[in-house]
């Protein structure tokens, strides 16, 4: 599938992260970009982990919860659509859930190791669809995607928070 064939598959508010990737080989760019966020949480030093660069933002933890979190439900609706499944799924509200965690209690290694084993079962969900699996449109908060277009995401948002974690959280 060519990126333009991506980008039809999806709405425009997740064309910013489509731009982030460099392939349009899935797999390849899920295993890269779990070595950039490896190396990010590299840079996290102890007087870091619980940073927020301003009032009433994420720390640095919570935007690394936000990843893992948002990895977990764009896989789930993949694993659905890969499977037929036309059941509509509901949107969330990722505010709500990084109010409902307490990531400033979880260890940054715990984390990595959240972070690492979501993304090695993502891969392993991707790694064994076929193309019509991977092309069966669903509908997911309110949008009609494929899991092929939310594998992309997945990547696009991961590298859009990599990035901010370094200029914002790291610089």
């Amino acid at each position: 599938m060519t990126n333009k064939e991506i980008y039809q598959c999806a709405p425009k508010y997740y064309h910013y992260y489509f731009d982030l990737v460099e392939t349009n080989d899935l797999l390849s760019e899920l295993k890269k970009t779990t070595l950039l966020t490896e190396k990010i949480f590299a840079l996290i030093t102890p007087e870091k982990e619980n940073f927020s660069y301003a009032a009433n933002k994420w720390t640095t933890k919570e935007v690394l919860k936000h990843i893992i979190d948002c990895e977990r439900i764009f896989a789930y609706r993949a694993l659905r659509f890969s499977r037929f499944d036309n059941t509509e799924l509901a949107g969330f509200d990722e505010n709500k859930y990084i109010d409902n965690i307490k990531t400033a209690e979880q260890n940054l290694l715990d984390l990595q190791d959240e972070y690492l084993t979501v993304r090695k079962s993502t891969i392993l969900l991707f790694k064994n669809m076929t193309n019509e699996m991977l092309d069966f449109k669903g509908i997911a908060n309110k949008s009609s995607l494929t899991a092929r277009t939310i594998g992309f995401m997945i990547i696009g948002h991961n590298l859009h928070h990599n990035n901010f974690i370094q200029s914002t959280y790291l610089s």
